[in-house]
């Protein structure tokens, strides 16, 4: 009965059997903290990716806005005044030598090969800006579906929508593929009506005259980039899932206990924006803008048609008894059109809902895109 050998081995091992689950549970907290932080940051990396590649997309389709816009600002609405319009409504080819020139006339110093070839390169163009502007959208969703599937972890998925598609059951609504809804702008619906040059040419007393008179040649329903009405809704939401493998020897005693690891899951969330302005319209209209740059190349033709109206003056000044007459009508026409040429050509560039004013304004500040919260 004095006999006390073994009495403590009893409690050595409850000891040990709470020291080895004690163990066991610490190693298995650890797991879920340290996975549910590698999913963290899976999530965070996937979202700012996705935003700068969105931040990326919306510089390139700004500036083909302008570079489109730009080419069509530079047409002449072909009339017998030839107005520069500065509208998608008249889009007319240059009257002007160069790559867009619509004037045919065999007697000209500048004849085309082919009657309104200028226009149709003109149209050309900007269907190719057009098709680029399409390749770019087409390359950000999937270049955006590859950033989501490239988690180096087989067992974590991460899905980004935008954040009005993240609240209740719109997450399970939103279009995927639709990469204007993602970035909250949509095609301008205004169109792009073009117009070919005819020309006719009249012989009189040794002189040759021209009439210049437009006909409606194409039309394209749709031109550049605006604003739709999620646009400012710039913050994408990223939802992390992490499950554990039944292959995995976590949780530790699994068997034992018959309890596996639970499914982590993981929020994160980026936003874009620009200092600067919006870069793209607000609302669609037909007016492209007007760079300075290209108000200095349309100067020549203004200058050559001013010449024009000088000549025809000139001429009809010498047509006895109404020649004084019409030719006070003609000057005062020509003034008429220099100043409101010169009136369109410093007036444009300060319209605040063009492409080009809209690009000029927010180039400078670009879109960028950063981690914020929920």
């Amino acid at each position: 009965m004095n006999n006390k050998k073994g009495q403590v081995l009893p409690y050595m091992l409850v000891m040990s059997l709470i020291l080895i689950l004690s163990w066991a549970m610490l190693i298995n907290i650890a797991k879920l903290l340290r996975d549910k932080m590698v999913l963290q940051n899976y999530v965070d990396n996937t979202v700012i990716s996705v935003a700068n590649l969105q931040a990326r997309t919306l510089n390139l389709l700004g500036a083909t806005n302008n570079l489109m816009a730009n080419v069509l600002s530079a047409a002449s609405y072909p009339a017998i005044a030839m107005f520069p319009s500065f509208s998608t409504d008249k889009v007319g080819g240059s009257m002007i030598p160069g790559p867009f020139c619509d004037y045919y006339c065999p007697k000209a110093g500048f004849a085309v090969n082919e009657k309104y070839s200028g226009v149709l390169k003109m149209k050309k163009l900007v269907n190719s800006i057009q098709s680029f502007q399409d390749l770019l959208l087409k390359n950000y969703m999937v270049q955006s579906i590859l950033l989501m599937e490239k988690i180096p972890s087989k067992d974590c998925r991460v899905f980004i929508v935008p954040s009005r598609y993240a609240k209740g059951t719109n997450f399970l609504n939103y279009n995927i593929i639709d990469p204007e809804v993602w970035l909250g702008i949509k095609r301008n619906s205004k169109g792009i009506t073009y117009y070919k040059t005819q020309n006719y040419c009249i012989d009189f007393k040794a002189k040759h005259y021209h009439i210049v008179l437009p006909k409606q040649y194409m039309k394209d329903k749709i031109s550049w980039y605006v604003q739709n009405d999620d646009f400012y809704d710039k913050k994408l939401v990223a939802i992390g899932i992490k499950t554990h493998s039944k292959d995995e020897i976590y949780p530790l005693f699994r068997k034992v206990f018959s309890v596996d690891m639970p499914i982590l899951y993981s929020l994160g969330s980026a936003a874009l924006y620009n200092s600067k302005g919006e870069m793209f319209p607000a609302k669609e209209n037909t007016s492209t803008g007007l760079s300075y740059i290209v108000a200095a190349l349309l100067s020549p033709m203004i200058a050559q048609q001013l010449f024009v109206f000088y000549n025809i003056i000139e001429d009809v000044n010498a047509i006895p008894a109404i020649g004084q007459v019409c030719s006070i009508i003609g000057i005062a026409y020509a003034a008429y059109y220099a100043a409101e040429t010169t009136r369109k050509m410093v007036t444009e560039p300060l319209n605040k809902e063009t492409p080009i004013y809209k690009y000029n304004e927010a180039e400078l500040g670009g879109w960028d895109s950063h981690l914020v919260p929920l």
